[in-house]
């Protein structure tokens, strides 16, 4: 079995921690075994000790509040324990409400097999932390990371419940003409449908396939719960032709070239945004070949197109990528994108196989030598020039984050006019802003104006200082701010009828 001090160093909680650190917490760790249905920690009890997983697997669950019986309003029903998600990977965090106030456990955490941990009294942690600054510090962090994580976890099993508003409307249409309805009929299963959002295209799919039907009866009733919920047809659309792009480029065949599956997920995201409404100005400003640098402002996604394996596809740069670069040169893009954290398996198995240019969005974990982070921007800059000089077009979003649209947008960092500067020949900049794409796109016009390129040597002599570099970004944020007013007022302006 492996030892505490190798469990600690191999954990993701524990990633970045110094060795000396490590040894010093795995001196403090005691060893406890939890059999099959033995809660190690219990919701609502005082939580006193941290624990690590060595071996088995740990149900997390929480209990749903008391409701009164449906069929008797004065008899309280016991309350059901709602389940989050299973752990079973060696390393994990469990019970990190030790380490926040009230110190009572959130949830509770049961053994589903024999399970092995060891446990950290909150005392003991609390002391070194005080000891050792620079220690708590980096622990704090992480408890914060644990606490996104799983709140990451819960909001992905709630995501795809959807309002039941539609589910009850058809469940009373068919409750008016169940007599004249078989108890089999298909019908009985579209409120069951629109009830997740995993489903709800399906609800559209039977509907229209007894609307084609040869049974009178029940195509009239599936014209009315068309009618009934007509208003959430696009979005059900839309979903699942966003899971159908993951898949189109996740399980795309490995014998499948970058440039092939990129150009296939631009297709896809075609057939999207055909779902959607939007605005696109300024192609005018296209320059004539490719080979050209893209920036654009980068917008959160609405939680409501989070996937089943809570990933979420960028949906603003894929806009830029499809609909427009895709559009105006026959080939899809590079891309520069954030590098996968380690849980986040779905975000790797997509853009790993689109062959993009990945950067980290602070220092790479785990790397503290100044050569060796230079080594790594030298890499990315490296990467970038070679993109540009071989005529593709490369799309980075300068701010390395994303926002709202009336945020919009954040700081710029340096990277992307580093290889303008540092290419050769030096590339165009094409200024792209874009709005809305934060919202839910079924529900809302997106747009995507284009605005003149420009050169950073027009404004920056290459023998200029960083300082006069750095006076460009931010004078060119600040004008980009007016970018994506212009982009907001495009996607608000009243659309022109045809005659």
């Amino acid at each position: 079995m492996r030892s505490a001090f190798h469990l600690l160093r191999e954990s993701d909680f524990f990633d970045g921690f110094d060795d000396h650190d490590l040894s010093a917490l795995a001196r403090q760790a005691i060893s406890l075994i939890f059999q099959k249905g033995e809660r190690i920690v219990e919701e609502g009890l005082p939580s006193e000790q941290l624990y690590i997983l060595v071996s088995g697997t740990v149900e997390l669950s929480f209990l749903t509040p008391f409701e009164p019986h449906e069929m008797d309003p004065h008899v309280e029903t016991p309350p059901s324990s709602v389940v989050i998600h299973p752990i079973n990977e060696p390393g994990s965090l469990i019970g990190w409400s030790a380490m926040v106030e009230p110190h009572r456990c959130r949830a509770t955490a049961t053994a589903l097999e024999s399970t092995r941990v060891i446990a950290f009294g909150r005392d003991r942690i609390e002391a070194y932390c005080q000891s050792h600054p620079e220690f708590g510090m980096l622990f704090v962090r992480r408890i914060l990371w644990a606490l996104g994580d799983r709140l990451g976890t819960s909001r992905a099993q709630l995501v795809p419940k959807r309002d039941s508003r539609d589910a009850m409307l058809v469940r009373e249409l068919l409750a008016k003409r169940g007599t004249a309805l078989g108890v089999n009929s298909p019908l009985y299963k579209i409120p069951v449908y629109l009830e997740n959002r995993l489903t709800a295209s399906d609800a559209f799919d039977t509907l229209d396939d007894l609307i084609r039907g040869s049974d009178p009866v029940e195509r009239e009733v599936a014209m009315k719960c068309r009618g009934l919920v007509a208003d959430s047809e696009r979005e059900a659309r839309v979903f699942r032709q966003l899971q159908r792009i993951y898949d189109t480029v996740a399980q795309a065949p490995d014998s499948d070239q970058a440039a092939a599956i990129r150009r296939s997920c631009c297709e896809e995201f075609r057939k999207l945004y055909a779902l959607t409404d939007f605005r696109v100005e300024g192609w005018e400003n296209l320059p004539p070949k490719a080979g050209f640098l893209v920036l654009m402002n980068h917008l959160a996604n609405h939680p409501e197109n989070t996937l089943p394996n809570r990933f979420q596809l960028t949906l603003d740069t894929h806009f830029v990528s499809a609909m427009i670069l895709y559009s105006g040169y026959g080939e899809a893009p590079v891309r520069v994108v954030r590098q996968a954290a380690p849980d986040e398996i779905g975000h790797r198995r997509y853009f790993d196989r689109l062959g993009y240019i990945t950067v980290t969005s602070g220092p790479p974990r785990g790397v503290r030598s100044e050569a060796r982070l230079r080594a790594i921007r030298e890499r990315f800059l490296k990467e970038a020039r070679e993109v540009l000089e071989s005529g593709q077009n490369l799309v980075i979003c300068p701010e390395g984050g994303s926002t709202t649209t009336h945020a919009s947008p954040m700081a710029f960092r340096a990277g992307a006019f580093r290889i303008a500067r540092e290419a050769d020949p030096e590339p165009l900049l094409l200024p792209i802003a874009v709005a809305n794409f934060d919202k839910q796109i079924a529900r809302t016009r997106l747009a995507a104006k284009i605005f003149p390129p420009i050169r950073v040597s027009d404004s920056v002599p290459p023998s200029a200082p960083d300082e006069e570099l750095y006076k460009f970004i931010n004078g060119l944020r600040m004008q980009y701010r007016g970018f994506v007013r212009e982009a907001v007022q495009l996607a608000e302006h009243p659309s022109i009828s045809a005659d």
